[in-house]
């Protein structure tokens, strides 16, 4: 197919080409140098004889933490130790299933991975698949194409899998019946909801106990410890921004590098294509292809004839539109036709290797090559960065032999350098502060060389293009506070304690009280307690607490001419006295097939999935695991 020749490339030159990009793709997103690649990896484990390389596992890892930061973690709260370990367990267990789908000789074929790629949004820019985009998505994870094309492989042998075990399970059609019957059961409820606030002011605490209590929990009772930091920063933006610029240089500049900033002619094409193989010789593909290309003479709609006849499953269901692309995409022999048609011109038969491609061209993007002062902010920001990189890098060297040298202070490496020497104030370790939000200056700040030495830190590299120094002005340690400072602090702990034990007292007294024959109104009254009342409600009836109406769920059919009694408490403290009167099972008569049909389908899922992670884990136990600590 067309589009498998675009991503696959081809022979010779074209195949070097992409193998520098994807080498290019691995170091633009920090998962190794050319040497690392080139260089015997270290394993950390081996599973039935099958290594996992340390590089496998450090992509991955980087992968998951990107994952977690997306999801608003920030770097500095990330488990390191957990975070590796949930990562090697994941890679250990999609070896043992990859060995197993090799067993099983699972297959997913070339044509249904380029299908699944296509008709992927994220891959597609105005609706239509484009190379670039995907290149750009599966890079920012970390994947080349050939590396991406293998795990989503993997991923659909998977797949196969779980959905043979999960199809295997069912569940009898009395079986769902009588699911489906709870599922649906009503439930007259009662109950009254005994509040801690309520209650406080009934209870007493002394000193004594606030003390004891303090003195107990002393180590709940401490002040956060602070540092006070004196630092410097240099960044690479100040150095751009300070740049005297010079017009000529500015433009000597731009004609160097005006290609950066030009756009090459760019067409959107559709073909239909008739592949050459062993079904249909050259011949008669000729044939087919000057049949159709009449039809279309004639007035037939391209669209239309390219569902209908075009053998490239990635581009067929789109009416054979290709997108926007530049030249040097796609067969020469097919580009020296589509770049010498005009747009909405269509061509005749077109031979490449793969078989005839009739082309039309649906849209043209003109060359452009703008001006010096279309560009100009552009242009202007990327000079002034490139023209002060050798100082950056001249100041950064400095600073850091500055920071060494004059270890107990700052102020002559920040004149040396002509920076300014800022101060923090007081900052907790989790402090809502710029310098706090980075791992590296946490650990510096707080590191012994620093914190208890009094030293400079090292040069930090907050960003490539971002440097700090930094040393500790003041430090205070956490502390325990002294129990004056906090006394009303321990005293409605201890409110609150002891109202909850008495709401919990309370509720078992009333229920002991309507076991014992007192009408539950009557004892609600003495109380000065209100009943709620939710009369034939289900399990996901909106008017009642989700928590309470669990707890009601949860007790016992009442027997007849009785009411089921429980005692439940709240995470807030709050003490729930229930009372179930009635429960009612919809009847098996009542439910219709086509429910019944979900819930039995459902289950059965739900029991198939239980199935396949039994089995996963059964692999994993039956494994070879060896790990290279």
């Amino acid at each position: 197919m067309l589009i498998q020749h675009m991503r696959d490339g081809s022979e010779g030159v074209l195949a070097k080409v992409i193998i520098g990009l994807i080498i290019i793709v691995f170091a633009l997103f920090g998962f190794g140098s050319i040497t690392t690649f080139l260089a015997p990896t270290p394993k950390v484990a081996t599973v039935d004889g099958e290594d996992i390389s340390q590089q496998e596992m450090e992509v991955a890892v980087e992968r998951n933490r990107r994952m977690l930061m997306a999801r608003d973690i920030p770097a500095e709260e990330i488990d390191e130790d957990k975070l590796r370990e949930d990562v090697l367990d994941s890679l250990v267990t999609r070896t043992v299933l990859a060995q197993t789908a090799g067993n099983l000789d699972l297959h997913y074929s070339d044509a249904a991975l380029d299908q699944e790629i296509i008709a992927s949004e994220v891959f597609m820019l105005d609706g239509i698949f484009s190379s670039e985009q995907f290149k750009r998505v599966i890079g920012s994870a970390g994947y080349t194409p050939l590396s991406y094309r293998a795990e989503m492989r993997t991923d659909k042998l998977f797949d196969q899998m779980i959905t043979g075990i999960r199809q295997s399970a069912f569940i009898t059609p009395d079986e769902a019946k009588r699911y489906s019957g709870l599922l649906s059961q009503r439930r007259d409820i009662a109950y009254i909801q005994i509040a801690v606030p309520d209650l406080i002011d009934e209870v007493t605490v002394t000193d004594d106990e606030i003390e004891e209590y303090f003195n107990a929990n002393s180590s709940d009772f401490v002040t956060d410890e602070t540092v006070n930091l004196q630092y410097i920063e240099l960044k690479r933006e100040d150095l751009a921004a300070a740049y005297e610029l010079d017009e000529d240089e500015l433009r000597d500049y731009f004609e160097e590098n005006k290609g950066v900033y030009s756009t090459d002619e760019s067409r959107r094409v559709a073909h239909i294509l008739i592949e050459i193989d062993d079904d249909t010789g050259a011949e008669e593909a000729e044939a087919l292809a000057i049949e159709v290309h009449g039809r279309i003479v004639d007035g037939g709609d391209f669209t239309a004839l390219a569902k209908e006849y075009s053998d490239d499953l990635g581009s067929q269901d789109s009416g054979g539109d290709l997108g926007f692309n530049n030249q040097g995409t796609f067969f020469p022999e097919f580009e020296a036709v589509a770049y010498d048609l005009s747009l909405n011109q269509v061509s005749g038969p077109v031979q490449t290797e793969i078989g005839f491609h009739i082309i039309k061209v649906l849209g043209i993007e003109e060359a452009n090559l703008p001006g010096l002062d279309e560009v100009r902010a552009e242009v202007e920001q990327i000079y002034r960065h490139t023209a002060t990189e050798d100082d950056f890098v001249s100041k950064s060297s400095r600073m850091a032999e500055l920071l060494f040298e004059n270890f107990s202070e700052l102020e002559s490496t920040a004149s040396a350098i002509e920076l300014d020497v800022k101060i923090t104030g007081d900052l907790k370790r989790d402090a809502n502060h710029e310098l706090m939000s980075v791992s590296r200056v946490v650990a510096a700040a707080f590191s012994p060389d620093v914190l208890v030495d009094g030293n400079n830190s090292d040069l930090i590299e907050v960003s490539e293009d971002h440097h700090i120094g930094l040393r500790v002005l003041e430090h205070k340690p956490s502390s325990i506070r002294a129990l004056s400072e906090v006394t009303e602090d321990v005293r409605y702990i201890l409110q609150r304690e002891k109202a909850a034990e008495l709401a919990q007292t309370r509720a078992k007294e009333i229920v002991a009280a309507i076991d014992s024959g007192s009408l539950a109104q009557f004892v609600a009254d003495e109380y000065s307690l209100e009943w709620q009342v939710a009369l034939k409600a289900t399990r996901f009836d909106q008017e009642v607490d989700p928590f309470i109406l669990g707890e009601a769920f949860k007790l016992l059919r009442p027997v007849e001419n009785k009411e089921s009694l429980g005692v439940a408490t709240l995470l807030n403290g709050d003490s729930v006295v229930l009372r179930v009167s009635s429960v009612v099972n919809r009847p098996a008569g009542e439910i219709e097939e086509s429910e019944l049909a979900g819930v039995q389908a459902g289950l059965a899922r739900q029991m198939g999935l239980s199935d396949f992670q039994e089995f996963q884990q059964s692999l994993k136990q039956e494994a070879t695991l060896e790990r290279v600590n």
